[in-house]
């Protein structure tokens, strides 16, 4: 066996963690990101060709300088989407969590039978 088969070889394979949250399984994230990454290059690829046909770059020049701003501006939709999904989504934790601490909390002066739990 070869050294890099043996390295390959001897790193465990990470457990997937079936309630981990991520943004592949949050269903407005996928899509949004998605949408992202879908407008992000053909809008780059244009607005990059006009803008360089009428600055009186040659076709050919502003096309290879289109499709570069248009691969570009792809990666840089995704990398802002995937960043922003992030923050939302911990967003969304948090205010679920307050949101059961606030439950839990009301159900705790129910018991206790406290008359402004039901303010």
């Amino acid at each position: 066996m070869s050294k890099d088969k043996e390295k390959k070889a001897k790193k465990p394979k990470a457990a997937a963690d079936p309630n981990a949250i991520t943004l592949g399984t949050h269903p407005r994230a996928t899509r949004s990101v998605r949408r992202a990454r879908a407008l992000g290059g053909p809008l780059g690829f244009v607005a990059t060709l006009v803008l360089s046909l009428q600055a009186g770059v040659p076709a050919w020049d502003a096309a290879v300088r289109a499709l570069s701003a248009g691969i570009a501006l792809h990666l840089v939709a995704w990398a802002v989407a995937v960043t922003v999904w992030r923050q939302l989504m911990l967003a969304e934790m948090r205010a679920a969590h307050d949101r059961r601490l606030a439950r839990a909390q009301r159900r705790a002066d129910l018991a206790r039978g406290d008359g402004a739990a039901t303010a």
